[in-house]
């Protein structure tokens, strides 16, 4: 066990779907980071909550008398049971905090029953559980981290456990120098461009249960209240905890860097765009011709048959999933990510009946694949699942538009794998950074995208295609009419689309060399984890 690790807190961890602790890209970062981590060898360890599946390939955690290690949290006047699960990735420790503890009431039970579920109340205490319990759980293993590294607001109370251990190493310090020296050694990943009462509850609700806290610290309520105060007075912002709590503070691309300064103006966020864990999101026929590892090319001709290859298995899964059988040779787009509403799924849908004109071309036809979950209290989202399973029944749409209800990794690396061209369609300014493009992109998969987050950052005049964000359905006609099937059908004698093929080679170099996790997590190590 590696006694000054990095300590990743992340409130989900997508390793793979046999655990599925995870809603959607965040949760995907955090496995990609810690599958990188290990890849390198690195001293890392991940601290997230368990949330109830059937996964039975954990480790209790024990003390040393061999029974179940138990973690006190106080939640207000009461103190909670948590015990611990661990998940090697590779040789990288995963620790995962679980309240399903006898003798805990119903209420504390299940807490952590499911991720991002019930109300803000709830989700206070599963972030109470995550960050408190999480340092608490580094102190019983007596493990010191280096830095400890908060992947998102979410684990922010992290900060205020690490405060009181500081205090508790050092009783002669005013409370200034506690802050201070525990402040140099957090670390905080902010993914959003939210405003801080998206991450926030009520002062009356944080100072029920973080008054034991504040006792601890030798401070009142109130003052411990103030480190999460923002621009909302009547609230208490764990976004804005993290941020006056850290020691340095990284965006995940260069837009989301200048975005974020000018909404929390009185702080730097060092540019750090995200990546993709390469072994994870390349498929197995490309990667036999041209491994991650190797940085010449393959031929095109045998980038063309791998990736046909990945679109063969692609299509396959389609059927095993909805009995429609697609054609190989028809140029398919696909939209696959978490469905809210400023990702825009719906863009694609403004005018049906010119959509089905597209789809249905006899010359250049294209099908089309969406893909995605919904927030289990997301209204608006449920009925765009009902709306896009309705359209892909309908007989002029049942041969060329599916949807894949049941989104998780392996649909995700077989869309990825297979599609031609991957749609991205994100309001500019709300996507912080965006991976699915990435990780379609590193398959020869061509962009048509809003320029946001990652692809802000690259010229897509000689890759794909640019949206308009302000006349983002406009656009998707426009080039599905147009350029890109043009290109796609524009094929050789043999069957090939010359250009078509070069930027597929050029898609993949440029995930390789700039977007890979190997390339974010050794920026973080020279620019944060100093």
């Amino acid at each position: 066990m590696p006694l000054n690790p990095i300590a990743y807190f992340s409130l989900e961890f997508g390793i793979d779907d046999s655990l599925p602790i995870f809603a959607g890209g965040l949760g995907i970062l955090a496995g990609d980071m810690l599958l990188e981590a290990n890849q390198q060898q690195k001293s890392f360890i991940g601290l997230g909550l368990f949330y109830q599946t059937e996964e039975n390939n954990l480790q209790a955690v024990t003390n040393q008398s061999g029974k179940p290690l138990l973690i006190p949290v106080p939640l207000g006047k009461k103190v909670i049971q948590v015990k611990v699960w661990k998940k090697l990735v590779g040789q990288t420790p995963l620790y995962l905090l679980d309240t399903q503890v006898r003798g805990n009431s119903i209420d504390d039970y299940n807490i952590c029953n499911r991720l991002y579920v019930g109300d803000k109340e709830h989700r206070f205490l599963q972030e109470i559980v995550a960050g408190i319990g999480g340092t608490k759980l580094l102190a019983a293993l007596k493990i010191s981290p280096q830095y400890y590294h908060l992947n998102e607001p979410h684990c922010a109370l992290a900060i205020i456990q690490a405060l009181i251990q500081t205090r508790a190493s050092n009783p002669q310090l005013s409370f200034r120098q506690v802050f201070r020296q525990t402040k140099n050694k957090i670390l905080f990943t902010n993914h959003t461009m939210i405003m801080n009462d998206h991450y926030a509850v009520s002062k009356e609700l944080a100072a029920i249960y973080l008054a034991p806290y504040a006792q601890a610290l030798k401070i009142t309520t109130g003052k411990l209240l103030q480190l999460g105060r923002g621009k909302n007075p009547r609230v208490f912002s764990l976004n804005q905890l993290a941020l006056s709590g850290s020691i340095r503070i990284n965006a995940v691309s260069r837009l989301h860097s200048r975005v974020a300064k000018k909404i929390w103006p009185g702080f730097d966020f060092i540019p750090i765009t995200n990546g993709v864990f390469l072994n994870r999101w390349l498929g197995q026929p490309l990667a036999e011709v041209w491994p991650p590892t190797q940085i010449k090319p393959c031929s095109k001709e045998k980038f063309r048959q791998a990736h046909q290859q990945q679109k063969r298995n692609m299509l396959q899964m389609v059927k095993q999933q909805t009995g429609i059988k697609m054609e190989e040779k028809i140029l398919t787009v696909a939209w696959a990510r978490r469905l809210t509403n400023y990702k825009r799924p719906g863009a694609i849908l403004k005018d049906i009946g010119r959509l089905g004109l597209i789809l249905n071309n006899s010359d250049r036809p294209i099908q089309l694949l969406m893909a995605g979950k919904v927030h289990p209290n997301d209204r608006q989202g449920k009925q765009l699942v009902r709306v896009l399973t309705e359209l892909s029944r309908k007989p002029k749409f049942r041969q060329r538009f599916q949807f894949l209800p049941d989104y998780n990794i392996s649909v995700a690396q077989k869309l990825v794998g297979g599609a031609d061209v991957w749609l991205n369609t994100p309001k500019r300014g709300r996507e912080a950074c965006g991976t699915s493009g990435m990780k379609a992109c590193l398959n020869g998969v061509l962009q048509m995208t809003i320029r946001d987050g990652w692809t802000d950052s690259v010229e897509w005049s000689k890759l794909g295609w640019t949206l308009d964000s302000d006349r983002v359905a406009e656009d998707i006609y426009r080039f599905l009419e147009g350029s890109v099937a043009k290109m796609y059908y524009q094929t050789d004698p043999g069957g090939l689309s010359p250009e078509w093929l070069s930027r597929m080679v050029y898609s993949s170099a440029l995930i390789r060399k700039n977007y890979s996790a190997a390339r974010m997590l050794n920026q973080y190590e020279k620019e944060l984890y100093l």
